[in-house]
């Protein structure tokens, strides 16, 4: 997906000041949390992020910046130095440095994969229909990707459901257990408004 954000964390700016003197165009989307990585048990972010391409950048007279970016695989993370970079309001926040290690999806048998992508994309559309609008069906077809990865993709992208349900479904080892996990996230939520999502 294409990602606009805007940067306004010293932390984060000198992250986008070292790809651009660097001239690397890449960095790790990671969520925070409790639990991970390698450099030391103290360090807030999951085990496995996403590549973030920086497809365009605009510095604005204040320092801060707006990013046009684009969501690739998965990776690893395994955290190898951290630096603090001081806030403003004086407290300093750490920025995370990892290894390259990409984390592809494992891919089985492709008819497995299309029944499994059947079977969520018939969920997706009795969600859209509750949660969204009253297009939204039609809006779903035009826009459904033919490439069953960008389905899955696509579909985890717009179901409105909890951080921590978003990294489950990003660490699921394979394409066809992310479908599965999506649907039953879906069915759950379609369960909780009423509606049957068989």
């Amino acid at each position: 997906m294409t990602v606009p954000l805007y940067i306004f964390e010293a932390r984060y700016k000198t992250m986008v000041k070292l790809c651009l003197e660097q001239e690397v165009a890449r960095f790790v989307m990671v969520l925070a949390n409790s639990q991970h990585t390698s450099l030391d048990d103290r360090i807030p972010v999951s085990a496995v992020g996403s590549y973030v391409d920086i497809l365009s950048v605009s510095e604005n007279p204040d320092g801060t910046y707006h990013l046009i970016t684009y969501g690739h695989e998965r990776c690893k993370i395994e955290v190898t130095r951290h630096q603090y970079v001081k806030e403003p309001d004086g407290m300093a926040r750490p920025l995370y440095f990892t290894e390259d290690r990409s984390l592809p999806l494992q891919r089985s048998d492709p008819n497995e994969e299309r029944v499994a992508a059947w079977d969520t994309r018939e969920v997706f559309a009795r969600y859209a229909e509750l949660f969204y609008s009253f297009d939204a069906e039609k809006q779903i077809e035009d826009a459904m990707p033919e490439d069953l990865l960008y389905q899955a993709s696509f579909i985890c992208a717009n179901i409105r459901i909890p951080s921590e349900h978003r990294q489950a479904l990003l660490e699921t080892p394979s394409l066809v257990e992310r479908f599965q996990l999506a649907t039953r996230l879906m069915r759950e939520r379609l369960a909780e408004s009423g509606v049957s999502g068989e």
